[in-house]
């Protein structure tokens, strides 16, 4: 095979693998933090919402900080191991515990020029993107219902999103149209979001307008990031686990989007 055909024969099986490989890189600076702590079954986590001028990004706190701990050098990984193993520990405390959720491995970026959202997920050695429009929910607002969080006055809303119900307290005080996860659209910033009574839970406990880290691009391992399509990234969330060499098929855990 000569160097034209060699060429060409790696070009296109690059367009067939579509990969996506980055390295961590700012985006851009961000001009409001909030951080939300978060609740789903046994499994507590703490999330990130940065917001800049034309992007936005929303992150797992703790599984960022394990996995630039496991990339760095051999001190930070011995931090990182010992920390997932007090946290799995009998002997740990429940606000010790390991933490995670159903979306704890997944990082959103939206870009407000575009108007595209970009979704990457790491689990065990595979990983996946996909892009989508900015997604837009319609709301039916309650300015009767009235809840304080972090003193600010926050008013209720309700959605029926991707097949589960949303319950979420927003504030006018913050007039940013953005909120948790993909969420957004309201006259002012969500401070607290419910999906379908107790399947998620994730209210926000700090916001931050002054010495805040910049929206970056994250990807500690350098990984390679395979492209598909929303849809397919569902049907691949919701088959079976099979765990190698013990041949043990393990079911689905219920996901935050249904349809």
């Amino acid at each position: 095979m000569n160097m034209k055909h060699t060429f060409l024969f790696i070009l296109s099986l690059c367009l067939t693998l579509n990969v996506n490989a980055q390295e961590t890189h700012v985006i851009e600076p961000a001009i409001l933090e909030v951080r939300y702590d978060s609740w789903q079954k046994d499994c507590s986590d703490s999330y990130i919402l940065r917001t800049g001028k034309t992007a936005n990004q929303f992150f797992s706190y703790y599984q960022n900080r394990t996995d630039s701990l496991l990339n760095t050098d051999d001190t930070t990984m011995d931090i990182a191991l010992n920390e997932f193993f007090a946290s799995v520990s009998k002997e740990a405390g429940k606000s010790e515990q390991l933490k995670g959720s159903t979306i704890s491995r997944e990082k959103l970026y939206q870009d407000v020029k575009t108007g595209k959202l970009a979704l990457y997920s790491g689990y065990s050695d595979a990983y996946y993107t996909y892009e989508e429009d900015i997604p837009q929910q319609e709301w039916t607002i309650n300015m009767d219902s009235v809840m304080t969080i972090l003193g600010l006055e926050c008013h209720k809303a309700t959605t029926k999103f991707r097949g589960r119900v949303w319950d979420v307290w927003f504030t006018e005080e913050i007039p940013v149209s953005l909120g948790p996860w993909k969420l957004g659209g309201l006259p002012g910033l969500i401070l607290k979001a419910t999906a379908d009574s107790d399947f998620i839970r994730l209210t926000a406990i700090n916001i931050k307008k002054d010495g805040i880290n910049p929206i970056t691009f994250y990807n500690w391992g350098d990984e390679k990031y395979y492209h598909m399509t929303r849809e397919k990234f569902l049907k691949y969330k919701n088959r079976p686990r099979t765990i190698p060499r013990v041949n043990k098929v393990l079911p689905a855990e219920p996901y935050i989007e249904l349809e």
